[in-house]
């Protein structure tokens, strides 16, 4: 057959002239026992001296049988099937050794693949040389591309071993980790190492870069290093006069330790520094840790440690802690003085996927009051005086009703060193049961159905105090501890539509540590005589019960205002919320005297009576004295229903538009008091308008009785006074509002905008311009002497161009009659290049800080940064 098949192609060369070979395809295969050819002329000479088997899309050499040795196994060429395509040409040589594609050429050699315009594979050597074409504009279209695995990368000019995975490589392009390598000529020596010649190194992922660092030569490990020899840094083309002898670029997919370079720099009052500076230690995908420090000229330092941690679909947090030493002016002068100052900070989040049942996360935010002042060169932080911290832990059982709760709790006030600690504060809780309903029944309830009984439990740890005094405290005498617990139990008839009776009973026990007594000390206050408190250790339990019943009323009252139907505005509505409650408590509970003592001031010669838990956590558990109140309360709404602007039939959908949110009244009258029946009247309001870009929310509270002559205490004199009242105003607008197409990038929702808008670092560069301005007033007057306080924020963003972007924020203390803290930002976007300038132009912080630096973490050492902090200005 091989014979007759030979004989058949020469005699078609023979009979035939030359141009019937200029055809433009050249196939040749069995299909049904049908032979068909295609030749191509640039391939003539070489199909009739070489010989050809095809078999569909695998390639298989022809051995002649007298040459095998059929004692041996034979050895398969290629280990795997070679699969093949291309849109224009395939020519196979007569031999069967080589094959040549053309035009959007591909073969496939298990995970090895490529993509090219020619690609001209050997199977005698196993190798593979593709190159792409130059269109009519002079650009390379249809380049090589490669794949091997997770490795890609395209290029000009491709040599290519499937044996032995070596290459060669013209002008290629390859992704490491967040940079590009650009190569004139590289050499692959197996899956991890290539060796490059006149390189580029860069994070721009342009085909001809902004920047990059040119390297002579170098040495490429994959997903671990570069190690080059001479390079130089080129900037827009310009070589710049930046070089090094020899550097090393490491990249990885995982973490590598490494030495954290320290930025340098120069302070008025503590002279010249290096910060920042360090080292790195990656100890495994879970956790790494770095410790770095700064060092002044005058002796100052500080060290910081910081540790990240994340265990996939677990938990993941963060822990930095912080200790500064300072010294300020010269020593042995007056003004010399020093400051020692540490933090802690920790944030520990617990995935939702983790335990439906148990949680805990940490928020800590614990300083020395001047930490932030002496050390942080963020104006938030340094003006940020208030720092609260949590820790808790929760849990739940299932098919329980039962959860237990703990937390540890810090609050601190770094303006007067005042500190609140609750060291624990833990609760057991039960969810309200109704004990004689069946389960699963939820219709035709009888009045025991409704019976629920439900549990809470409180224990508490607590002290308030400064922070020189909080290491020497004392768990008996200055810390407050106790325990608290109560059983409610409730249910509720309704004898009509809106009439509801609710009857209560309620036990309420107290635990605590110690109790006082009061005496008189005649001999006391330099003999004038005074009260003497002594404390009794050792726990005391007190309990008490009480009963109550209450009936309400809560009705809805429409009304309804049409207009005409050419009117703009179709109808307003007024919904009204009135509440009548009545509540009667009987004289029942454990004996007052239990709890209660008394004493004679002998300066007087009155009884004077207190409590033995007097400053305790819960106070003192009291019985049910006879009481009954009437509370009152009227919520009001208003809404109008408007007709779209294209509307002129009326038959389309109304608008609802919120003119009122909510205005509620409320106060209450005491049936058994002797006096001041009246509790205040308590105003709030709220509402949104102009398209919710206005939040406008406002309070107040009218005491219906006059003060005495003297100012000091309320008569029981009708004379409503106004004692306290506020209005909050809030306006936010954007581009967007105006433009419903502008992108916000963001990809979050809309509500969370306005509150990244305010922050002057979050910077969207496809956001044109935002606003926000903010005023709030208060007024107080419970007595005599009034204050009234104003303020007004102003922050936004506005784009002058899409690449820069302008943020700013500010205020102004009417009370004080000065600026608040301000502060302005300029961005500018450079692609793989950013510039920013952050200053605040006046003030107690005044400070400015210009930076460019590449866009990327790779290289963030790659920067140039002029800046002066608050610290550098001031004596």
């Amino acid at each position: 057959m091989k014979l007759l098949q030979k004989v058949f192609i020469l005699f078609i060369g023979a009979i035939l002239p030359l141009n019937i070979f200029a055809i433009e395809n050249f196939n040749y295969s069995h299909s049904k026992g049908k032979l068909h050819a295609d030749f191509s002329s640039y391939a003539l000479e070489k199909i009739l001296k070489e010989e050809i088997t095809i078999q569909k899309d695998t390639i298989n050499t022809v051995q002649d049988s007298t040459v095998v040795d059929s004692t041996k196994e034979e050895k398969p060429l290629f280990e795997t099937a070679v699969e093949y395509n291309c849109d224009d040409t395939i020519i196979f040589s007569l031999t069967g050794q080589q094959v040549f594609l053309t035009k959007n050429a591909f073969v496939k050699y298990g995970e090895t693949e490529l993509k090219a315009y020619y690609i001209e594979l050997d199977l005698a050597k196993k190798q593979a040389y593709a190159y792409g074409i130059q269109d009519s504009t002079g650009n390379y279209v249809f380049t090589p591309e490669f794949k091997d695995g997770s490795e890609e990368f395209t290029c000009k000019e491709l040599r290519y071993n499937f044996d032995t995975g070596k290459g060669l490589v013209n002008e290629v392009i390859t992704e490491q980790e967040g940079g590009f390598v650009h190569s004139e000529i590289t050499k692959k020596i197996d899956d991890k190492i290539f060796y490059l010649r006149n390189g580029k190194y860069t994070t721009c992922d342009h085909e001809h870069p902004h920047f990059y660092v040119k390297m002579t030569k170098a040495k490429m490990i994959k997903d671990d290093k570069i190690v080059s020899g001479p390079l130089h840094l080129v900037l827009e083309d310009v070589p710049l006069p930046i070089g090094l002898p020899f550097a090393l670029f490491p990249f990885s997919s995982t973490y590598s330790s490494g030495i954290i370079i320290p930025s340098y720099g120069e302070e008025q009052r503590r002279g010249f520094n290096l910060r920042g500076g360090g080292y790195y230690w990656a100890i495994n995908d879970y956790l790494d840790l770095s410790v770095t420090g700064d060092i002044f000229s005058n002796g100052s330092w500080g060290t910081y440690v910081q540790s990240k941690y994340k265990n996939r679909y677990r938990y993941s947090g963060t822990l930095q802690t912080e200790y500064h030493f300072n010294k300020y002016g010269d020593k042995g002068l007056p003004d010399y003085y020093e400051t020692t100052d540490f933090a802690i900070r920790w944030n520990h989040s617990q995935d939702a996927k983790a335990n439906p049942y148990r949680t805990f996360s940490a928020s800590v935010n614990v300083s020395t009051s001047n930490n932030d002042r002496n050390n942080s060169t963020s104006i938030n932080e340094i003006t940020n005086n208030q720092k609260q911290s949590s820790i808790s832990y929760s849990k739940k059982w299932a098919d329980s009703p039962f959860s237990l709760n703990a937390s540890l709790r810090h609050s601190q006030n770094s303006r007067d060193t005042t500190i609140a600690l609750t060291l624990p504060s833990m609760s057991l809780n039960m969810t309200q049961i109704y004990p004689f309903r069946k389960k699963g029944k939820s219709t035709n309830l009888r009045w025991y159905d409704k019976v629920g009984v439900s549990y809470s439990s409180k224990l508490e740890n607590r002290i308030n105090t400064k922070e020189s005094e909080l290491m020497n405290s004392s768990l008996q005498k200055d810390w407050q501890n106790g325990y608290q617990h109560s059983i409610p139990i409730t249910t509720n008839f309704k004898l009509t539509k809106d009439l509801t009776l609710s009857p209560t009973l309620n036990y309420q026990g107290v635990l605590y540590s110690r109790s006082i007594r009061k005496s008189w000390d005649p001999e006391a206050d330099g003999g004038d005589g005074d009260v003497k408190v002594d404390t009794i250790q050792g726990f005391r339990y007190a309990h008490n019960y009480s009963t109550s019943a209450s009936l309400s009323l809560s009705p809805k009252i429409y009304g309804m205002y049409t207009f005409k139907e050419t009117s703009k505005v179709a109808a307003i509505r007024h919904v009204m919320t009135p509440t009548i409650s009545v509540s009667y408590t009987p004289e029942i509970g454990v004996p007052r005297e239990k709890y209660y003592k008394t004493y004679i001031d002998e300066n007087t010669g009155l009884e004077k009576e207190y409590s033995i838990f007097e400053g305790s956590l819960y106070g003192t558990p009291s019985g049910a004295q006879e009481a009954g109140s009437v509370s009152l309360s009227l919520d009001n709404n208003i809404e109008a229903k408007v007709r779209t602007a294209n509307d002129t039939t009326g038959l389309e959908d109304l608008k609802k538009v919120k003119i009122l949110e909510s205005l509620k009244f409320s106060t209450s009258y005491n049936m058994f008091a002797d006096s001041l029946k009246w509790s205040p009247v308590r105003m709030t309001g709220r509402t949104k308008i102009f398209n919710k870009k206005l939040d406008l929310n406002f309070n107040g509270t009218l005491d219906p009785y006059k003060l005495n002559a003297n100012g000091t205490n309320k008569i029981d004199e009708f004379g409503p006074r106004l004692t306290q009242a506020s209005i909050d105003v809030g306006f936010s607008l954007s581009s967007k509002d105006l433009n419903p197409n502008t992108k916000s990038g963001s990809g979050e929702n809309d509500e969370d905008q306005p509150e990244k808008w305010r922050d002057p670092r979050y910077v969207d560069f496809d956001i044109p311009w935002s606003f926000s301005i903010d005023y709030g007033w208060t007024y107080s007057k419970p007595r005599n002497r009034k204050t009234i306080n104003q303020n007004m924020g102003v922050s936004g963003q506005f784009s002058l161009t899409p690449k820069w972007k302008v943020s700013f924020s500010s205020g102004y203390d009417f009370t004080d009659g000065e600026v608040t803290a301000t502060q302005f930002t300029i961005t500018r976007d450079l692609h793989c290049w950013k510039m920013s300038f952050n200053t605040i132009p006046f003030g107690t912080y005044q400070s400015y800080n210009f930076m460019i630096n590449v866009d990327s973490s790779i290289l963030q050492d790659l920067k140039y940064e002029k800046k002066q902090a608050w610290q550098d200005i001031q004596f």
